[in-house]
């Protein structure tokens, strides 16, 4: 595999302070530092994995992708170039902030700012703005991300020439799309591709070592006020039980615990699944009725 995992993620926001009210008091990530442009939130060692900007328009920014070696860096540039997709040097401020050794960005057939790098800041102290036993993180990646496209194959085909392979698949009856997950680690996924009618960032998923920690957050939700999308359930094909709010930046963040990891690529199949869920994930692709 070419990528290792995802490693950080940046997104756009009006309002920092709320922000940093739901990042800490309802997900239980560390403040690492805020300015009146930025928030940067910790999850585990590294030093950040989440980092809030400042905009007028909320939404996604940008993944950061870990590829482990200058080599491999260089690697992967010179494929994504000879593909279409050239590569722009990270600059010095960017890569300060990210606290990467060094960093390439590249531009993916949905217009997504993905930035491959390596030599992320580790070792760092982890404290939880609130009790909870931690975030699953490690060799897993921080979660995963998943985008709606107009452009499935060329989304498939440029995000394959990274290393991630195709997990499974989810025909959503409700809206009579597929729906194609994909792995470059023992995670299920760490990145997933909803055909439909446009170019859009749909949600990002973090995982908690136990299903208390999970059950408490969606209590803390329910307290601060925040949106519940999607209820408490299981899905079919990660085995993920969650719940899902929406963030102050307007896109769904997935919180859930238990997820099923892939330990011997050789035995995995790949199969089709026609429901997201055994049970619960109440909301826009579970009618309550």
């Amino acid at each position: 595999m070419s990528l290792h995992t995802l490693s950080y993620v940046g997104f756009n926001a009006t309002d920092l302070d709320d922000w940093r009210q739901y990042a800490t008091g309802v997900l239980g990530m560390q403040v690492v530092d805020q300015t009146a442009d930025t928030l940067r939130l910790r999850m585990d060692e590294k030093h950040h994995r989440f980092a809030i900007h400042k905009s007028a328009t909320p939404g996604f920014a940008y993944s950061g992708w870990d590829v482990a070696t200058r080599a491999e860096l260089d690697r992967l540039t010179t494929e994504l170039t000879a593909l279409g997709y050239p590569a722009v040097e990270g600059t010095e401020a960017e890569r300060t902030f990210r606290k990467v050794v060094d960093l390439r960005v590249f531009t993916d057939p949905g217009g997504n700012r993905v930035e491959l790098f390596y030599g992320q800041l580790s070792g760092c102290p982890f404290t939880p703005a609130r009790q909870f036993g931690g975030f699953k993180t490690g060799q897993l990646g921080l979660g995963h991300i998943v985008f709606m496209t107009r452009n499935m194959d060329a989304m498939m085909a440029f995000y394959g020439v990274l290393g991630l392979s195709v997990s499974d698949y989810i025909f959503i009856k409700p809206v009579q799309s597929r729906a194609c997950f994909m792995h470059l680690n023992a995670r299920h996924h760490s990145f997933a591709l909803l055909g439909g009618p446009q170019d859009v960032f749909h949600h990002i998923m973090i995982e908690a070592n136990s299903l208390d920690d999970v059950g408490m957050a969606n209590e803390l939700a329910l307290r601060q006020g925040r949106t519940v999308t999607m209820s408490l359930g299981k899905h079919t094909n990660d085995e993920v039980v969650s719940f899902y709010t929406m963030t102050p930046s307007g896109f769904e963040l997935e919180y859930g615990c238990g997820g099923r990891t892939i330990d011997n690529e050789e035995d995995w199949q790949v199969v089709e699944y026609d429901d997201i869920s055994f049970w619960g994930h109440l909301g826009p692709l579970r009618a309550p009725v």
